[in-house]
């Protein structure tokens, strides 16, 4: 009886590893840039992309964004916005 329950949960807590994963959609190429110096202010950075480009999670959107410099200043551009989907 033992064993039959013991695989019975491993089923259960196995179901439930994988169940939430996340995918984008493209939304918006064109974004203002009041809402590009929200992202930067309050969103959270994670470099994904070569560690080079770092994508910005703002509510349930991610944001791609470039560095420029002009001149001695360092710049960030919106480059586009992609909704987050719970899968």
């Amino acid at each position: 009886m033992k064993f039959y329950c013991t695989i019975f949960l491993l089923i259960i807590f196995s179901l439930n590893a994988n169940s939430s994963s996340v995918s984008e959609i493209e939304t918006s190429s064109n974004i203002s840039s009041i809402e590009c110096l929200e992202v930067l202010e309050n969103g959270n950075m994670i470099n994904l992309i070569d560690g080079i480009y770092p994508v910005i999670v703002y509510k349930g959107h991610s944001y791609f964004s470039q560095t420029d410099y002009m001149g001695g200043n360092k710049a960030y551009i919106c480059k586009s916005k992609k909704k987050l989907i719970t899968n």
